[in-house]
């Protein structure tokens, strides 16, 4: 109910312009920039941010103390707030734009995953549509002609492109975002489809990142200038049989669906799956902020309000034991998660930063006096990042190191694991979709990245290298991914025979017009001990091209 009351009177309490700025959007980008070169922490860099968290941060910086290339940002940034309206009064107002993109990528070897992933793939036609009432309300849906990017994977091809050209290729879940939302100078609340993202990771977040499609949830944030409150709850249908009738798990028993007893251990599907989450942020200096978050996956239950609490530690609820199990009494319909976020900005420019995640934990002690032990799932993200200028240019380079166990995400049934899920359209009988809704790159895996880029008012240039050792253990994305055993509870990562990957991705764009922006990549691909078979090697390049008009 809480909620539901802000909501209601936010537009009658306040006069002030409010708009959400989303994960991914390139304003982000610019914000981040400025306020490394400031010397500055961010208090909480988990969008979706609202315009007045913009600003606060904006208002702890001088904009005449930065050089020319970051006063540029500081004011694109500023003046992207606030969007053209196309139609303007006391009461009501709306912004109305049109986007397109026409993108087409090419691989050498079908073998090898595409270097950019298939959720960055842009809409060929877009219509961005915000609402605003008194000001103080925001309304926002984008409807789009997109492709969906089954098709960038199946069927096996050399060539990927975002022209939906027949109506089995539409993706018919958009709109991608759709939200509605309010706020002020302290708070705000956002309720709908869109992306997330907690932390600032390059490659990913461990907890929360942008790697599924999008969320489906409802989130409330208090925030000052030291600290930040954030409460967050997330519907995430799952099924382990795809529409092809093939499984997500591997035991045959669950292709057995008994339909008089839902909550039985045949359960394969359920809409009553919903993640809680609650984060607090904290900033005891300008240069160091501290971000904790405890969530839990309830795996086949109805929303319930104990876990809307905002000031309840979830695990006192001792909540497995509220739940049937799944599965021959053994799989529990709920999983947690717990993550540490760490950075210290500790001379202008430069940023140090560290995440920490957990949703299954056993001491050596336990281990040696029990067998069947719960295997850990933990993940470690350590990462530097510097931005600096330099005859006009804007510049920022950054490393990362990523060690993920092997069943981080994965718990003792799919439906309490951190699995994210989404139907691709019905015609064509394509595949479910699935990813982890933590780091992108999955887990089982260690991985050493390094990332450059420049930036001008026209010109970007960019260059990531990575090298990636991932263990036996299936993806999100992969039939199988859930394999939680006790007998692999002391298994390290990489497990098996891992496969050593190098990636190198080069990335370019030129803005010719203020709404025409042509950009490019081209990358390469090295794969040792293949497909975890010691010896095999496989190698590809990639290459894309992308024209995007705003109007």
């Amino acid at each position: 109910m809480l909620p539901l009351l802000f909501f209601f009177c936010g537009a009658f309490l306040f006069a002030d312009p409010f708009t959400m700025i989303s994960a991914g959007d390139p304003l982000l980008e610019d914000l981040r920039s400025v306020v490394r070169f400031s010397g500055k922490s961010f208090l909480s860099l988990t969008p979706p941010l609202s315009r007045d968290e913009v600003i606060a941060i904006l208002d702890e910086i001088d904009p005449n103390s930065l050089p020319e290339p970051e006063r540029l940002r500081y004011n694109r940034v500023f003046e992207n707030l606030f969007p053209a309206l196309t139609y303007d009064s006391p009461e009501f107002a709306a912004a109305i734009h049109l986007h397109t993109a026409l993108e087409v990528r090419f691989r050498s070897n079908t073998d090898i995953p595409w270097l950019k992933k298939d959720n960055t793939n842009q809409a060929l036609l877009g219509i961005p549509i915000h609402l605003f009432f008194t000001n103080r309300v925001e309304l926002f849906f984008e409807p789009q002609l997109a492709a969906d990017p089954w098709y960038y994977s199946h069927p096996v091809s050399s060539w990927g492109h975002n022209v939906p050209w027949e109506s089995a290729r539409f993706d018919l879940n958009v709109p991608l975002r759709a939200f509605i939302a309010t706020g002020g100078s302290w708070w705000n609340f956002q309720l709908g489809r869109d992306k997330l993202s907690f932390g600032p990771g390059r490659t990913g977040n461990l907890a929360v990142s942008d790697n599924p499609d999008y969320y489906d949830f409802a989130r409330l944030s208090f925030f000052s200038r030291m600290f930040k409150y954030s409460v967050l709850v997330s519907q995430m249908p799952l099924a382990v049989i795809g529409q092809d009738g093939k499984s997500l798990v591997e035991d045959p028993d669950i292709l057995i669906k008994d339909t008089s007893e839902p909550d039985s251990k045949y359960l394969t599907e359920t809409m009553n799956r919903y993640f809680y989450l609650h984060r607090f942020d904290i900033k005891p200096s300008n240069k160091f902020s501290i971000g904790l978050s405890e969530g839990v996956m309830i795996g086949n239950a109805p929303l319930e309000l104990r876990y809307l609490n905002p000031v309840m530690v979830f695990h006192s609820f001792f909540a497995w034991k509220d739940y049937p199990k799944w599965g021959n009494a053994e799989g529990d319909m709920i999983g947690s998660l717990l993550s540490l976020d760490v950075e210290w900005a500790f001379i202008p420019g430069w940023a140090l930063y560290g995440q920490m995640v957990m949703n299954e934990f056993s001491t050596p002690y336990e281990r040696n006096i029990a067998a069947d032990l719960p295997p850990s799932g933990m993940g470690y993200l350590l990462g530097a990042e510097y931005v600096f200028d330099r005859s006009g240019w804007s510049l920022s380079c950054f490393a990362e190191l990523v060690y993920t166990d092997p069943f981080l995400y994965t718990l003792s049934s799919p439906f309490g694991s951190m699995i994210w899920m989404r139907r691709s359209s019905d015609m064509g009988n394509k595949d479910l979709r699935y990813a982890w809704f933590g780091h992108g790159e999955g887990r089982d895996m260690f991985l050493a990245a390094l990332g450059v880029s420049a930036v001008t008012e026209k010109l970007s240039l960019s260059a990531n290298l990575s090298v990636k050792l991932q263990g036996e253990h299936k993806q999100a994305g992969e039939y199988g991914a859930w394999d939680w055993d006790t007998k692999h509870s002391s298994q390290t990562s990489p497990s098996g025979t891992p496969v050593i990957g190098t990636r190198l991705l080069l990335g370019a764009g030129y803005k010719f017009l203020s709404s025409l922006t042509v950009s490019g990549h081209l990358g390469g691909t090295a794969l040792f001990d293949a497909d975890h078979i010691k010896g095999e090697s496989k190698y590809g390049i990639e290459a894309g091209l992308k024209a995007a008009y705003y109007f």
